[in-house]
């Protein structure tokens, strides 16, 4: 790798000093060329994604079907996307430049939004879509299908439909199991149902869920994707959810296990 571009969290690194540090340290390793801020260039062999977890969710999204891997160096708290920090970074910089990492394919998912029978958006998720009331502690209620075939309804707080990469965030707070990242499968969490006995869903990546606003339903519902705008939901809207074909590229420089790393964050 000689090309690098930092997309940077200017919230954590308002001043820049990070970005400098980083950009300093991939040039004394021997970088061809290094750029920060926008446009987000097409040909850069790696971004250097400067923030934490939500950062590289966005930067996932933003560069959605470039196939370049990217490389989370966390100014956060857990980070489990992120796999360096500014206290080692000129060696992890080296490595970089040397070679010395792998790049792990990560499962993404597509959701398309539809009011009525009408298709309103299409999105793409690295971490999850969930399903919530908008406002506090608003009950919803849905009708979940897979495959076209009915499942189950629920009044809940919600639902998060996770992947395997996002099995540690949303979906683990609400209960739902801890999948190992290069897994392809998709989890379905329902957020504190009003029953006793639900649980979280693990489906194949080739199935194909629907989400639908049942009747009945009387304030706002959003879908989001990974954290992002909320798209609004009602009664007989829905989101149908399937893997996508994009995949996002997450660059690995230490040697350690999912399950050490998981232990690390968790402790």
């Amino acid at each position: 790798m000689k090309k690098f571009h930092i997309i940077v969290n200017n919230i954590k690194d308002p001043n820049g000093v990070y970005t400098a540090r980083i950009m300093a340290a991939l040039k004394n390793a021997g970088a061809e060329r290094v750029t920060s801020g926008n446009p987000i260039p097409n040909d850069a062999d790696a971004f250097i994604v400067l923030g934490g977890d939500g950062t590289m969710l966005r930067a996932a999204g933003n560069t959605l079907g470039l196939n370049i891997p990217l490389l989370g160096v966390n100014l956060g708290r857990l980070g489990y996307l992120t796999e360096s920090d500014m206290d080692r970074i000129d060696e992890d910089m080296r490595k970089l430049i040397d070679g010395d990492y792998s790049i792990e394919n990560r499962m993404m998912m597509c959701g398309k939004v539809y009011k009525g029978n009408v298709k309103q958006s299409e999105d793409h998720c690295l971490n999850d879509i969930t399903i919530t009331g908008c406002g506090a502690l608003c009950l919803i209620r849905y009708d979940l299908f897979v495959n076209n075939e009915f499942l189950n309804s629920y009044s809940a707080d919600g639902l998060v439909i996770s992947t395997p990469t996002g099995s540690t965030g949303y979906n683990m707070s609400a209960g739902g199991p801890i999948a190992q990242p290069r897994a392809n499968l998709i989890i379905v969490t329902p957020i504190c149902p009003h029953t006793l006995n639900s649980r979280s869903i693990v489906l194949s990546p080739d199935d194909r869920i629907e989400v639908r606003i049942s009747d009945g339903q009387t304030v706002p519902v959003a879908a989001q994707f990974d954290g992002r705008e909320p798209y609004s939901l009602g009664v007989g809207d829905c989101v149908q959810i399937f893997k996508s074909t994009e995949i996002t590229k997450i660059i690995k420089l230490k040697k350690e296990s999912f399950l050490n790393t998981l232990h690390e964050k968790l402790i």
